[in-house]
C-alpha cells in the first residue's frame, strides 16, 4: 500500500432531502437500483451512503463500482475489497488474492482502465465518513471503530494499521455492548449475517447476501433503532 488513501470526509446534514446509508452491494447493481425505486429515492436532493465492499462476487462490480465513482449523490468508504482491489494495481500477488475474494471480474480489465479505476478509488472512497443528521451525527466504516472515542479516529492520519483496522477487523461485533463516544452512532458492513447486530451504539447491516434484501435504510430510521435498543438496555 505504497500511495496513501483518504483517511476521512465529513459530510455536513443534508438540508432539502432524505440521507439514506446502505450495507455491502458485492455487485448487485440492479438489486440496489430496485431497492433505491421501491424505497422512493429522489436523486435530485437525496444522499445514499454506501459501507464499502461495492465490488467482488456479484454480477456487475465494474458497472456499481463506476457508477459509484462518478454520481455526485453516492458516496462510499472503503471497503476490504475495495482495498485490494488497489493493492492489485501495484502488486500481482494483490491481484491474485483479490481474485480469490470474488474479484475475477477485474481480470476482464485492462491496464490502463484497472488503474485508472484503482486511483479513483484510492482518492475517493475515504477510510471514514462523519454523517451530520437532523438528529445525531453517523459515524460510517467498513468493519468497526479502530477507537473507543470516534473523535480519535476524525482526527487519525493515513496508516497501514489504521487501514486494515477500518475495513478489516470485526471483534467489537462479537464482544458485550460498548459504545464508540464522540458519536450518535457508528454503522459498518462486513460481517454477513443474516440479521442486523447492534452493540451499545454501533450497528452492523451486511445482510444482503444471507437475506437477499438490499439494507438500506435512512439515517433517521438508523439512529432511531439505535437510540430505542439503548434506551431498553
Amino acid at each position: 500500500m505504497s500511495m496513501r488513501l483518504t483517511p476521512h470526509r465529513f459530510f455536513a446534514a443534508n438540508p432539502t432531502g432524505v440521507d439514506w446509508v446502505c450495507g455491502d452491494l458485492h455487485g448487485e447493481f440492479k438489486a440496489l437500483q430496485a431497492a433505491l425505486s421501491d424505497a422512493g429515492f429522489n436523486k435530485v436532493v437525496d444522499r445514499l451512503f454506501l459501507l464499502g465492499d461495492t465490488i467482488d462476487r456479484g454480477p456487475d462490480s465494474r458497472a456499481l463500482l463506476e457508477w459509484v465513482l462518478t454520481t455526485d449523490w453516492v458516496h462510499s468508504v472503503m471497503g476490504n475489497h475495495e482495498l485490494m482491489f488497489i493493492a492489485g494495481a501495484e502488486d500481482i500477488r494483490s491481484r491474485y488474492k483479490h481474485r480469490g475474494m470474488g474479484g475475477d471480474w477485474a481480470a476482464s480489465l485492462d491496464e490502463v482502465s484497472y488503474k485508472s479505476l484503482a486511483t479513483r478509488c484510492r482518492y475517493q472512497l475515504p477510510l471514514t465518513i462523519t454523517l451530520e443528521c437532523e438528529n445525531g451525527q453517523l459515524g460510517l466504516i467498513h468493519a468497526q471503530s479502530p477507537f473507543d472515542d470516534w473523535c480519535t479516529v476524525q482526527d487519525s492520519p493515513f496508516s497501514e494499521r489504521f487501514a486494515i483496522e477500518c475495513t478489516w477487523l470485526w471483534s467489537r461485533a462479537q464482544g458485550a455492548d460498548h459504545a464508540i463516544s464522540g458519536i450518535s452512532a457508528v454503522v459498518s458492513g462486513h460481517i454477513g449475517t443474516d440479521e442486523m447486530v447492534q452493540k451499545g451504539n454501533q450497528l452492523w447491516i451486511d445482510t444482503l447476501a444471507k437475506t437477499g434484501q438490499v439494507p438500506l435504510m435512512p439515517v433517521h430510521q438508523v439512529l432511531d433503532r439505535v437510540t430505542k435498543v439503548l434506551r431498553h438496555e
